[in-house]
């Protein structure tokens, strides 16, 4: 919202969320939206929402001192007598605040791809971007801001300059991809993989299946889907999609494919981009075979938006993976990181142990924490990693974390030597182990769930080297 005519005013929150304005000026305009209090910038619309931990009505009262310029509430608040501003009560805040970005959609019909996947998600919307940003201006959202909060803040962001937008969707429960394609509209989807992400609110793989389906549904036939022809899941769902499909793969017969899949000196992934207009080498700038997948999808969303195969190549080559993204960090003599924080989930673990096993020359170290939201299926899944660790020819394993005993355990039953590992009891005490085992030619995964904060380890361990 960055000119007089994009500001958000008063008759267009009160159409987007059926709202009545209790209070105020009813010719205000807002300079744009916000849902905390701490952070909010003069002139924006407070939105008070709820949640399991927190009331923003409690703190409607900071924000109004801080400058908010209106109010969206379910309740009363406590008003200031000094300063009168617009107060709109709604049933539901946070309905009320998807509401309204949809309408703000509305108001600006650009092509919107919406990125949807148990992995992969903000590395191919991020690659796509970058392709896309060659030719068009993009909006974009933050990873950490993929919900039922953060999309809706994106989409408000959006202005006229705009070209094409694209957003991930996450989602931890059933219903809130389908609720987040109602709000944003996409023309296209981009469906990445399903596997066993998110159990504790979803129950099992069936029903993660189930909730990333809900993006199909939320398109409909109108729209467009781009999805992975080597995900059994994902093409069990294509298969019910009345819409144009663009597919993608590695094994199986698609529309996009890589071939000739390399691993370069640096550790780095080399192969053959293939699709409609023919096929072109790309070199990618990334760790693990899992980026081609990432890769694909982006070819086969700005395709569709309208780059040609050298627009690509240049995009994919000079992309850059995000921080904590198999990001490859060179530390003290020779050391090579691969610095996997961000998140972690079973399918993801497994990819970033095939990767570290396929480029490491030398020593292959993994540090690992505990993986969150599997519900019961916890104590199996880290079990299970055990195994997967031993399986990808892990020489040293260091683990921290609840779990990390039931991972210790697996890769001691698929045969690995109890003296190869190690529990650390907090960060400082992992880093300090690993400073003292690390040598010249070592390479080092450091992979945990976001509540772990692996980062840390990488942190400490440079300051000890």
């Amino acid at each position: 919202m960055t000119s007089e005519e994009e500001q958000l005013s008063i008759e267009m929150v009160l159409e987007a969320t059926k709202g009545v304005l209790i209070q105020g000026d009813a010719q205000t305009s807002f300079a744009g939206v916000s849902t905390d209090s701490r952070s909010i910038r003069p002139g924006e619309l407070f939105f008070a929402l709820r949640g399991g931990h927190f009331d923003g009505h409690r703190f409607f009262a900071e924000a109004v001192q801080r400058g908010a310029g209106g109010g969206v509430v379910e309740e009363e608040v406590e008003r200031s007598s000094e300063k009168t501003i617009p107060l709109i009560k709604v049933t539901d805040t946070l309905r009320a605040l998807g509401d309204l970005a949809n309408l703000w959609r509305k108001r600006h019909p650009i092509p919107l791809v919406a990125v949807v996947g148990s992995n992969g998600k903000t590395t191919t919307k991020e690659m796509a971007a970058g392709i896309l940003e060659k030719k068009y201006k993009v909006m974009k959202n933050p990873g950490n801001l993929n919900n039922l909060i953060g999309l809706p803040l994106s989409l408000l962001k959006m202005n006229s300059k705009d070209h094409v937008a694209i957003l991930e969707m996450g989602m931890n429960r059933k219903g809130e991809i389908l609720r987040l394609t109602q709000i944003a509209e996409p023309e296209l989807g981009i469906l990445t993989n399903i596997g066993p992400v998110h159990l504790e609110g979803l129950g099992s793989v069936e029903g993660v299946m189930e909730a990333k389906g809900e993006l199909l549904e939320g398109m409909g036939a109108q729209g467009r889907l781009i999805f992975n022809a080597d995900d059994p899941r994902v093409v069990e769902l294509s298969k019910g999609f009345g819409g144009d499909k663009i597919s993608f793969g590695i094994q199986n017969p698609a529309d996009w494919m890589a071939t000739d899949i390399r691993t370069r000196e640096d550790g780095r992934i080399s192969f053959q981009l293939k699709g409609s207009n023919g096929k072109i080498p790309v070199s990618l700038q990334l760790i693990g075979r899992h980026q081609v997948y990432n890769a694909l999808a982006a070819a086969a969303v700005t395709s569709s938006l309208g780059v040609g195969m050298e627009g690509m190549k240049g995009g994919l080559e000079a992309f850059q993976s995000p921080p904590m993204r198999m990001e490859l960090i060179l530390l003290g003599e020779g050391i090579k990181i691969i610095n996997d924080a961000y998140n972690a989930n079973p399918p993801s673990m497994e990819s970033a142990l095939i990767a570290l096993e396929e480029v490491a020359r030398g020593r292959k170290i993994a540090v690992l924490g505990d993986m969150w939201e599997l519900g019961e299926y916890a104590r199996q899944a880290h079990r299970e990693l055990g195994r997967v660790v031993k399986e990808r020819g892990v020489n040293l394993l260091f683990l921290l974390g609840q779990f990390a005993r039931e991972v210790a355990h697996g890769a001691q039953e698929a045969g690995m030597d109890p003296q190869a590992i190690c529990l650390g009891k907090d960060h400082h005490e992992v880093s300090l182990l690993l400073a003292r085992t690390v040598k010249k030619g070592d390479w080092v995964l450091v992979k945990g769930s976001r509540i772990t904060k692996m980062e840390e380890i990488i942190k400490e361990l440079r300051e000890a080297l």
